[in-house]
């Protein structure tokens, strides 16, 4: 189970095609900043963390651990843009991770066990960004 939440999550937010994600510990070349203000705009990328929150087990001989966690996909946007495209990216995202959805991957179910919370936009430096909390929990698959 070392890499299953990881595995299943990264899984579905490569199905969200054109916007580039970095992941912690792995290289990201940012994406160039264009010059004119259309592209400017269309500029963005996901900072995603996988944050482990408690393993449980409640079996005789913990053979059925269950990890717990959430998953913090920031869309993240150029400064002086606004706000709509970062807020467009966060809903994307919150609609792959339906409370309730099951991602099965390599004998492991990872679960959305609570709706996606999209926070409150802030700015960062040069970049605006708006962060998505997705909570999970990941099991054996029965």
């Amino acid at each position: 189970m070392k890499h299953a939440p990881e595995a299943a999550l990264k899984a579905r937010l490569a199905t969200l095609a054109g916007i580039p994600k970095a992941w912690p510990n792995q290289d990201f070349d940012l994406p160039p900043v264009p010059g004119d203000a259309a592209a400017r705009y269309a500029w963005a990328y996901l900072a995603c963390e996988i944050i482990r929150t408690g393993t449980s087990d409640t079996t005789l001989n913990a053979e059925a651990p269950v990890v717990t966690g959430r998953l913090i996909a920031t869309a993240v946007t150029l400064k002086g843009t606004g706000e709509a495209r970062a807020n467009e990216i966060a809903e994307q995202v919150a609609a792959l991770f339906p409370m309730g959805e099951r991602i099965a991957v390599s004998g492991f179910v990872t679960q959305i066990t609570q709706p996606p919370h999209i926070r409150e936009g802030m700015g960062d430096g040069a970049y605006w960004r708006v962060p998505v909390s997705i909570p999970f929990q990941t099991f054996t698959s029965p």
